[in-house]
């Protein structure tokens, strides 16, 4: 990657990844100057964007992303509500839970730590430079080179170097979760010079082309802080950060302030105009979705996004909408809509194992029935990736089959004969139809019924299911499903502890039944890996929930991870989603199409059309006229 580039343009390589910058035609030395300054002092090409798959929509002379406002104003405050609690800073320790805006999956929503790279919202798979000013990869993708960027420092002045990327690196195969070390144990990393890191990619990972987006959103940790503490132990004390933010005040596990700060190193960067305006952002922890609606009309939290469609539609009824000063808006995110909140069984239990089990449960449902109860505010989800191009919709394609015919014997059948529809349903909340093929179903499978209650024809043991819930509403709606179980014989109950224990309870897998949203991203490789991989199944802190163990999945999965071309990579996807779905391990349930959002007016908002995601935090601003006119119909003279 040495190669001079043609004379009047700046380099430029293009793989499985593109690494692409615009022609400049200015003059003949200018052009080759601006070629070599993309160059290190080691030689390597540096480039200022990743491109998943596609090339990058800003160039490297871009000045602002285009879904913010790049003269809004610093200032004010947003209060933001969170579900459950928290009781840790810390993210490379696997135990604890993190607090809001410090999340190591999410960096364009981690306040107080930088990354190499930062993803761009209206673009579905490109990152661009943060504390990393060039990436480079190598053409057979056996490295991923990051060049840092001068003047980038700490909270407290000291400047960030390569040692603290080891650092961080280091700590995080050391005492990371089990999915931090499966993403990143295959790498090894070296110091190229002060600047330089490069992290070494073995063969079997080096057709996977979204490795350079994984190794770019590592948070950096600051190695002098963490020198003379146990970096293992989650804690309450504030860390030094080097992001838009600080923590300054809070309670442990009810609520957490962060505070702006103005001289951050990258306030002037094109990743950061417009962005980061307020000058406090508080998180606020309950209990309850419902509270968290409570709490917004009375003006406790300043935004709440809607989860609930009889809430939404019925309890906004109140003078703050009806005259403007309380705004409810419907955005569509341009990411798959995924599934809201499906059902999914435990597959090391043997009963769960028999796909006419699965499948026969999966005949009770209806969906459509639920949605017309919810007041049509859910997408009936056909596919993990409702609402996108990743959805297998119809036929297997002819690309597809060249992946599926060799797993042949592994896979339903049905998947090649049939597309996969919803169950057969009328909207009345049951069928006859439905309910006698899950009896004969069950049958098939050994499971008939004895003085009414269904049990294992050989062992005689009763077929009974262990629902567990994050919420009392989220229990509350498996409850149809239930009625219907009962007429089949299935005897069930539904729990709803404390959030850290549903937690433990789905992780150390005591539970028959339980649900969890699956929501991907435009880029969703790593996410299937950790969800559904053999590799993740059984593994403590891991999010393999379901024990799902099947070498199809597996190849399929491999096959989304190699994929070289944006085609192949949308087939294998498909491909996968289709096995998924004819298996029927999870009950594709509702998808959230909309981000169903309240806010008191205080806040000038971008204008913007489908992003990645709400970025109410990040790109609105405090509005000191809008504001004036809340407080005074509020009454508060604050």
């Amino acid at each position: 990657m040495t190669a001079s580039a043609p004379l009047g343009y700046h380099c430029a390589w293009s793989g499985p990844g593109y690494f692409v910058n615009k022609a400049h035609k200015i003059t003949v030395l200018i052009g080759w100057l601006m070629c070599w300054s993309a160059y290190g002092e080691s030689g390597i090409e540096y480039q200022h964007a990743y491109g998943f798959l596609a090339e990058p929509r800003y160039g490297e002379d871009f000045r602002h992303f285009d879904f913010v406002n790049p003269t809004a104003p610093k200032g004010g405050r947003i209060r933001v509500p969170q579900m459950g609690n928290w009781d840790s800073f810390n993210p490379v320790s696997e135990k604890g839970r993190l607090g809001a805006g410090l999340g190591f999956w999410s960096r364009d929503t981690n306040l107080l730590w930088d990354s190499l790279l930062v993803p761009a919202l209206d673009e579905p798979a490109t990152h661009y430079g943060l504390l990393a000013e060039g990436i480079a990869v190598a053409e057979d993708q056996s490295w991923v080179a990051f060049k840092l960027r001068e003047g980038a420092y700490w909270h407290d002045g000291k400047p960030i170097t390569v040692e603290d990327v080891l650092f961080s690196y280091e700590s995080y195969l050391e005492y990371g979760s089990p999915a931090v070390k499966t993403s990143f144990g295959p790498f090894s990393i070296e110091k190229i010079n002060n600047r330089e890191i490069r992290f070494l990619v073995p063969p079997e990972h080096r057709d996977n082309p979204t490795i350079p987006i994984q190794l770019g959103g590592i948070l950096v940790m600051p190695k002098h802080y963490w020198k003379d503490k146990d970096i293992s132990k989650t804690t309450v004390d504030p860390p030094l950060g080097s992001g838009p933010y600080r923590i300054s005040e809070f309670s442990v596990g009810r609520w957490l302030e962060f505070e702006r700060v103005e001289n951050y190193w990258a306030r002037d960067l094109p990743v950061s105009i417009g962005r980061y305006n307020f000058d406090r952002i508080k998180y606020d922890y309950f209990r309850d979705d419902q509270v968290q609606t409570e709490a917004l009309k009375g003006n406790v939290v300043d935004v709440h996004v809607e989860n609930v469609p009889r809430t939404w539609f019925e309890a906004y009824d109140m003078p703050a909408v009806d005259e403007g000063y309380v705004k409810k808006v419907e955005y569509k995110l341009g990411k798959p809509a995924g599934l809201w909140w499906p059902i999914f069984w435990n597959l090391d239990q043997r009963r769960f194992q028999d796909v006419r089990v699965r499948k026969a449960i999966w005949l009770l449902s209806d969906m459509e029935w639920g949605n017309q109860r919810s007041y049509g505010f859910w997408g009936i989800a056909q596919s993990f990736f409702h609402d996108s191009e990743f959805a297998a919709l119809g036929m297997p394609s002819e690309d597809e089959l060249k992946l599926l015919e060799p797993l042949s014997g592994q896979i339903p059948d049905t998947v090649f004969t049939e597309p996969f529809k919803l169950q057969p349903n009328r909207g009345g909340g049951w069928a006859r139809e439905n309910i006698l093929e899950a009896d004969r179903l069950l049958k098939e499978a050994g499971w008939i019924v004895v003085d009414g209650q269904r049990v294992h024809e050989e062992t005689g043991e009763p077929f009974h299911i262990r629902f567990i819930a994050v919420s009392p509403a989220l229990g509350g709606s498996f409850i149809p499903l239930t009625r219907l179980l009962k007429r089949l014989g299935i005897t069930s109950s539904i729990k709803s502890p404390e959030i850290s224990n549903w937690l433990y309870r789905n992780q150390s897998g005591d539970f028959d039944a339980s649900s969890i949203w699956f929501l991907p991203d435009n880029t969703p490789t790593l996410m299937i890996r950790n969800s559904f991989h053999s590799s993740e199944a059984g593994k403590a802190y891991g999010s393999n929930w379901s024990n799902l163990r099947d070498p199809a999945v597996d190849t399929l999965v491999d096959a989304i991870g190699t994929a070289t071309t944006w085609e192949d990579y949308v087939t294998a996807i498909r491909a996968f989603d289709r096995v998924m779905l004819h298996n029927y391990y999870w009950i594709p349930s509702m998808a959230k199409t909309i981000e169903a959002v309240a806010y008191w007016d205080n806040f000038g908002v971008p204008e913007y059309d489908r992003l990645l995601r709400l970025a109410h935090v990040d790109t609105w601003w405090w509005d000191d006229d809008k504001s004036k006119a809340v407080r005074r119909f509020t009454g508060d003279s604050n």
